[in-house]
């Protein structure tokens, strides 16, 4: 048997695995191929033989995969020729008879006779009946070709997983380092805000004496106003999140990382209306691709 879900790493939801087992008698060729969905969205296509199998391929398929439509066709052929037998449906026969003879009463035709040969050629009097599937021997094969699939199937996903995984860390590490620009900016805008209205208010004033009092409080209102400490700090602080999940084995992330990218989102568009700054508007800008980047990444992951 494969591994089950609890040993999974970051995985993508797009892949494809093919599995085939056979034997003298039967011969199985299992197909699996998934793209991205919200939840797990299982399509099994199976023939009539086999539709009592359907809910042993439904219950192993939960027990290893979590998100993505996930397509399973299962082919089979089966060696030499499956036995055949008639069988007659005396109680339909019957029923047929007894029309006939009805029919004669009611309309008096003459010499008519009810022979084996007309009532054969009537619908569902003789039934050709197949052999049935020994499933002693066709389960364990399905089965054996199921988790040649699946194991197939979850290694493609998972190779495919670590390409995005490389690709988002790299593009989580230069948010990081925006936080950090972000930090620096953040520090000088009171300060420049200050000069700012210090050179305004010469040019206006001429070298006279403005109120200084209420210059240091409108200094102070656009500190408190375009302070962003708090948003930084909650936005370093889901990125470590963020770094910590992508690493983390043993459950589905796709969702969690999905909620992450929308808080990131939400504290940089926060920081850019604070801060009415045009360098720390440049840096939120170079923060938004990079979280849209990751957000279609993301989509992919399971």
């Amino acid at each position: 048997m494969g591994k089950d879900k609890g040993d999974l790493p970051v995985r993508s939801m797009t892949g494809y695995g093919r599995g085939e087992t056979k034997n003298d008698k039967y011969h199985f060729v299992v197909e699996i191929r998934s793209v991205n969905h919200r939840h797990l969205d299982p399509v099994i296509r199976l023939s009539r033989d086999l539709m009592a199998q359907e809910e042993i391929i439904r219950r192993r398929l939960q027990e290893r995969v979590y998100r993505g439509r996930v397509e399973i066709y299962v082919n089979q052929e089966i060696s030499g020729q499956r036995r055949k037998k008639v069988i007659v449906d005396e109680e339909m026969a019957a029923g047929y008879c007894r029309a006939l003879q009805q029919l004669q009463q009611s309309f008096a035709f003459a010499h008519a006779e009810i022979t084996a040969e007309k009532l054969a050629v009537f619908p569902d009097v003789l039934i050709l009946e197949k052999e049935e599937l020994d499933e002693g021997l066709l389960v364990p094969l399905l089965q054996d070709a199921l988790e040649k699939a699946l194991d197939v199937f979850i290694r493609q996903r998972e190779d495919e997983g670590r390409r995005l995984a490389d690709d988002i860390c790299g593009r989580v590490q230069r948010l990081k380092e925006i936080c950090t620009r972000l930090k620096m900016k953040s520090s000088l805008v009171t300060e420049r805000y200050r000069q700012k209205l210090v050179d305004r208010l010469n040019e206006l004033f001429d070298g006279r004496e403005y109120d200084g009092q209420r210059f240091f409080m409108e200094v102070a209102l656009f500190a408190e106003r375009s302070n962003i400490e708090e948003e930084i700090v909650r936005l370093e602080s889901h990125l470590s999140a963020f770094s910590v999940t992508i690493e983390k084995e043993g459950e589905a992330i796709g969702r969690k990382l999905d909620f992450l990218l929308q808080e990131m989102h939400r504290e940089v568009n926060t920081i850019v209306v604070k801060a009415n700054d045009l360098e720390i508007s440049h840096l939120v800008l170079d923060a938004k691709s990079e979280i849209e980047k990751i957000r279609e990444q993301v989509q992919n992951i399971e």
